[in-house]
């Protein structure tokens, strides 16, 4: 039996996602070695320039600058050469980047519509914006800067050794004895078992402090309604505090490796002094001795930069790995099942056989052995008291989340048969908090179906009687939706309701859509809901039990399961809890505020 291959991580999963890119990034790199080249070209040919000045000054001849001429040639066209390839090099790396960032984010979004929804329910927004912004910028850092810096750091030292071993052996090794040091130090600093913990907690307290502040900023008005800022919204404080301690401990924990890591790192003039005093000491003469001694503690002061940039790629590549580890997780998240190669829906009966459901991280069934058959054409209501199962079952055949056992079917044809695209193109779902964009209104009708004509356009929110409004504004149907829009509650509503006309779906879901609605708007909202059910097979999901008496079939949900299936006679027959829940509902219409006499 063939083992499954062990997937990449770290460096190595970041080099295979650079990998789509091979050929742009090879020549980057390949570009940055030789930029690297070049630039230490300079510091030879000036000290060849020098001990020449040196040499001819002390056997009396005088300077020549012929002597010299080749030398300063070959140091202006290394500067050229040099700017030339470092900018080609942070093109092409920058280049292929952000096209490799563009894919990877493109393949999140697209994933993100195929897992369950539970994902966003165990997962706060603030948690989900870094993982799509901040770690996947980590990789756009690790691609069109740390790889050719990497390469040019490998590349740099060891041109630049080569060079110093041909004038001087002796300092040479002088010069890398601070640098062995501090290698040694880094790579006992970074074998610590708790460094990469110490990093992950940091992230994920980093993760849940941003998901609290967004909370926080939307509960705004709430917070300022029922209390002091701090006091109202506690774990606001308690989640500041995990950050800066997970930053703190994290400091603390590197703190002696990094400082003696730094210690020696630049050390080399402490090395090289004692050194060059006993070179010229020891020397014939001062013209053979001193340019060395001038070219190394030059060259060696060069030779922190690129050993530097390698060093921090390296602390940082754990960082760096924590967000790739949260992209994997996420690319690695159960989809919603397709079984077979997608078939087409012919019929729009719904039917549930025997479904079970368990929200994740719950062990209470949101959906317990349901089993009901609704016909194509017919308007269906579901009822219940909250925490009944009503929006579930809805989300259920939106195929949200996966089911534990049974079959839900549209015709004749399991959902788990049918392409996601195929299954929302289908269906029209009009929420209880119809989410509007930041587009133009036009636009945000236009969802429904993007080949639409404008005058199709208009004619949907003239179903959903919302034109007038619309036209009201001072740039119509192109008027951007925000705040500052004025649009109402229920004028959002019935737009969203326009987009559900404009799509046309032989399936509607209609979740709480009225429950916000004045009076007026709820009469508007229930003629264009009058309009876009036409025909359909629909299910209303509803408090306000008014509004669905006249529904073909009723289902009583109540903790999970299906009390009663009938119409509203039948049901106030037959069935306690919708009786109870009927009386109540017109004991709340009839309800009103007196001021009593007071004697």
């Amino acid at each position: 039996m063939s083992k499954e291959p062990k997937k990449k991580e770290g460096i190595a999963r970041l080099m295979e996602l650079a990998g789509t890119k091979k050929a742009g990034l090879t020549a980057a790199c390949t570009l940055s070695v030789l930029s690297s080249v070049f630039k230490i070209i300079p510091f030879f040919t000036i000290y060849c320039i020098l001990q020449e000045i040196i040499r001819q000054f002390s056997s009396g001849q005088g300077f020549s600058f012929g002597n010299v001429s080749h030398l300063v040639l070959i140091t202006a066209a290394s500067a050229v050469l040099y700017g030339v390839c470092a900018y080609s090099s942070a093109m092409l790396s920058h280049g292929a980047a952000f096209d490799i960032l563009y894919e990877l984010r493109m393949k999140l979004m697209e994933k993100m519509g195929r897992i369950s929804s539970g994902y966003y329910t165990s997962n706060t927004q603030g948690s989900i914006k870094k993982l799509l912004i901040e770690d996947v910028e980590q990789i756009e850092i690790f691609i069109a800067h740390s790889m050719c810096e990497v390469a040019a750091a490998i590349a740099t030292p060891l041109f630049t050794i080569i060079v110093l071993f041909t004038v001087d052996w002796r300092l040479t090794l002088v010069s890398l004895l601070p640098i062995v040091f501090s290698f040694i130090i880094l790579a006992a600093a970074l074998k610590k078992p708790d460094g990469a913990k110490h990093q992950k907690n940091m992230a994920d307290c980093k993760a849940a402090m941003e998901g609290t502040i967004i909370e926080y900023i939307h509960g705004m008005s709430v917070i300022k309604i029922f209390g002091g800022t701090k006091n109202a919204f506690k774990r606001f404080e308690t989640d500041m505090n995990s950050f800066t301690k997970s930053v703190h401990d994290t400091a603390y924990y590197n703190a002696n490796g990094m400082g003696m890591y730094y210690a020696f790192f630049g050390a080399q003039v402490l090395f090289l002094l004692p050194a060059s005093i006993i070179m010229l000491n020891n020397a014939e003469n001062y013209y053979e001795v001193l340019p060395k001694i001038l070219f190394f503690l030059v060259i060696c002061a060069g030779l922190k930069e690129p050993l530097e940039n390698m060093m921090n790629v390296s602390i940082d590549s754990t960082k760096i790995n924590v967000g790739l580890k949260r992209i994997d997780d996420l690319l690695a998240e159960p989809e919603t099942v397709l079984v077979g190669n997608g078939k087409k829906l012919n019929s729009y009966d719904i039917a549930f056989d025997n479904v079970s459901f368990t929200y994740p991280n719950s062990d209470v069934k949101a959906c317990d052995r349901v089993s009901f058959s609704l016909p194509q054409g017919s308007c269906n209501a579901l009822v219940g008291p909250s925490g009944g199962g009503k929006s579930t079952i809805a989300q259920l055949l939106m195929h949200f989340y996966e089911i534990d056992e049974g079959i839900i079917k549209i015709g004749d044809t399991d959902i788990c048969e049918i392409t996601r695209s195929e299954l929302v193109n289908n269906i029209a779902y009009v929420f209880q908090d119809s989410y509007l964009f930041n587009d133009t209104i036009e636009n945000n009708i236009r969802m429904g179906n993007k080949k639409a004509s404008f005058d199709e356009v208009r004619a949907a929110a003239e179903a959903a009687n919302i034109s007038g409004t619309i036209e009201a504004l001072p740039d119509g149907y192109n008027t951007i939706v925000s705040d500052s829009t004025g649009l109402s509650g229920g004028e959002k509503q019935r737009i969203a309701i326009a987009r559900a006309i404009l799509k046309n779906a032989p399936v509607i879901v209609l979740d709480e859509a009225t429950a916000y609605a004045d009076a007026e708007n709820e009469a508007k909202i229930q003629a264009a809901f009058s309009r876009l059910s036409e025909g359909k097979t629909v299910i209303m999901i509803a408090h306000r039990l008014k509004t669905i008496q006249n529904a073909d079939n009723i289902l009583v949900m109540n903790s999970g399961r299906l009390e009663a299936v009938g119409t509203h006679d039948e049901l106030m027959e037959n069935c306690s809890l919708y009786k109870d829940m009927v009386d109540a509902n017109e004991r709340r219409e009839s309800w009103t505020m007196r001021k009593e006499a007071v004697s």
